[in-house]
């Protein structure tokens, strides 16, 4: 999720109508995945569920390694906590406020039982966040993970650069305790070693550029694999699935995913490209509406409709300069 309309601030070095160009695959590829998003939370069971949860929230992080570059702190804190924590209290008070109303016009007894209650297990209990607010984890550990991120990239350190790969030796180390033992998240820490992996392996991507033609078969075979056999992945809870295995079979999914939009026009791709550019706000809302339509109509009703009116939830809000500074996070808002 590259992009401030994503999932917070893209600091590539490109810029323009050009470098916009070369990017639509990437909107796409974040398209693809909030599509996966959507459909892994209204098929909650089965193999089409397993397939999904084997890679679409790595695919985000290596996306964002993929996109992200180092800039000085100066920068890099007020833009984050512009386009990411701003969008993430503003979505998670509307959440709340929403349940108050919604099951309390019901007669039902809401999620918490008050905005502290709901707060606090959103800030740090992230590991026990259920229907609407579930997806809430993601914001606190993507701001943790570029933080860490950008600080190990500092004075132009190359992700293949031997104190990156000690570094990242030791966050698997973390990452294979937060899936044995961890219990507690706060700021969603249990996903914060995994989704680190998970931006290094982007970072790598970028570095090395696009695998030759015998790696991207090698690539393809396995990411068929990963979709057929693997297990799935719950980085919330700090599970990585097979260690190391689902990690690396993500990648090639996502390796490989890229390699095909890479080769259809970009007139195939505008609509994937369209929803990719609206991820931050179809996040945010799809996991609500599938929450309160889930009894009143058949699983795929549910999924159009809540992919449809989170995207048209994005373009209304992009109307309003207030609702894009505010809930999209956009520093330059033009008229």
């Amino acid at each position: 999720m590259g992009g401030e309309s994503a999932v917070g601030p893209d600091h590539d070095a490109e810029r323009g109508p050009t470098a916009r160009a070369r990017l639509d695959w990437v909107d796409a590829l974040k398209g693809v995945g909030i599509v996966a998003v959507v459909a892994g939370h209204v098929w909650t069971r089965g193999w089409v569920r397993d397939a999904i949860y084997a890679v679409h929230m790595p695919l985000f992080f290596i996306l964002s390694g993929y996109t992200t570059r180092h800039v000085p702190w100066r920068i890099f804190l007020p833009a984050a906590l512009r386009s990411l924590w701003v969008p993430f209290f503003c979505f998670s008070a509307i959440l709340l406020a929403a349940d108050f109303l919604i099951e309390g016009a019901k007669g039902f007894r809401p999620i918490f039982s008050g905005w502290w209650h709901g707060a606090t297990t959103i800030l740090f209990h992230a590991e026990q966040t259920r229907g609407p607010f579930t997806i809430l984890w993601f914001i606190p550990c993507l701001f943790l993970a570029r933080l860490a991120w950008n600080a190990l990239t500092a004075n132009g350190r190359r992700p293949n650069a031997p104190l990156l790969v000690v570094a990242m030796a030791l966050v698997f180390a973390l990452a294979l305790f937060a899936h044995h033992f961890g219990q507690w998240s706060p700021l969603a820490l249990l996903a914060l070693p995994g989704a680190l992996l998970m931006i290094w392996a982007g970072a790598l991507w970028r570095h090395w550029g696009p695998p030759p033609r015998i790696g991207a078969v090698a690539m393809a075979m396995i990411a068929v694999a990963v979709l057929i056999w693997f297990p799935p992945v719950n980085m919330k809870q700090g599970d990585i699935g097979w260690p190391g295995l689902s990690l690396a079979g993500a990648m090639a999914v996502t390796v490989t995913l890229a390699a095909l939009l890479q080769r259809l026009p970009i007139a195939l791709i505008g609509g994937l490209a369209m929803l990719g550019r609206a991820t931050l706000v179809i996040m945010y809302a799809h996991v609500a509406l599938i929450h309160y339509l889930r009894p009143y109509a058949p699983a795929a009703v549910i999924f159009i409709a809540a992919l449809a009116l989170s995207w048209e939830l994005d373009r209304r809000l992009r109307r309003f300069a207030s609702s894009r500074r505010i809930l999209l996070g956009e520093s330059k808002v033009g008229r």
